[in-house]
């Protein structure tokens, strides 16, 4: 085939020319140099290294990699490499994905300060020691110690009496708190300090429907919706769970 041009070059892999002078500098590209007007010129052998360089580049090779190979024959190597890092990425995208699916899932399934209605089945709590909790507030650095405590999932249980246990999810064999299994009203809530929350929380539980079905120990169940806040910047989100 006759010789291309850095243009044709250019137009055949549509790629910029300053990306064929990079790796040209590089060393990865060594094209014939036309010695009447110092032009490079691609001839066969060229076209194929360039294409293997793209994609080596797209499936994750760096500059020091493909001079590396350009030193052996046998590349399996480097592609086993490649494609263990390239199923690393995939699994991570996917788990993103998800991630990011059930942020808007759980967005979309009810408004705010909407209530709605959750079956749940029996759940257990445990109080975190209080050497882990000061004035209500958690010590993440001694809570997340606590094997079972996930940094996402705190659980603040609320009395009538206004109590206040931080808590995190249980067994039946270890629990200080139990929700037995039944109907709950849920509501959410967009608030940007405590004093918010409080004032929400108050008038959510003065709504006739939970004065008639409340007994005296009836106990509020209140956790950050970790998941749906990420939705918003102006606040957190709370969820707040009463039996009804």
């Amino acid at each position: 085939m006759n010789n291309l041009s850095s243009g044709q070059i250019a137009e055949l892999f549509d790629l910029p020319k300053s990306k064929l002078r990079y790796y040209i500098n590089k060393g990865l590209l060594s094209p014939h140099v036309d010695e009447e007007n110092g032009y490079y010129l691609f001839d066969e052998s060229d076209i194929y290294r360039l294409y293997q360089l793209i994609i080596f580049r797209k499936i994750g090779f760096s500059i020091s990699d493909i001079k590396a190979s350009q030193e052996v024959d046998d590349l399996m190597p480097l592609l086993h490499k490649s494609n263990s890092m390239l199923q690393a990425n995939i699994d991570e995208l996917i788990s993103l994905q998800k991630l990011t699916t059930k942020i808007i899932d759980s967005h979309d399934s009810s408004q705010l300060d909407d209530v709605y209605f959750v079956a749940h089945a029996d759940r257990y709590f445990k109080k975190l020691p209080q050497d882990m909790v000061t004035n209500g507030e958690i010590n993440y650095l001694t809570a997340i110690k606590q094997k079972e405590f996930k940094i996402d999932q705190p659980y603040f249980i609320q009395s009538n009496e206004a109590q206040v246990d931080v808590c995190y999810a249980s067994q039946v064999s270890d629990y200080d708190h139990v929700y037995l299994a039944g109907n709950y009203a849920c509501i959410n809530f967009l608030v940007a300090d405590e004093v918010a929350l409080d004032l929400k929380i108050s008038q959510f539980l003065e709504d006739p429907l939970f004065q008639l079905t409340q007994s005296k120990d009836k106990q509020i169940l209140v956790y950050e919706n970790v998941t749906r806040s990420l939705a918003y910047n102006s606040g957190l989100v709370y969820t707040v769970e009463v039996c009804v």
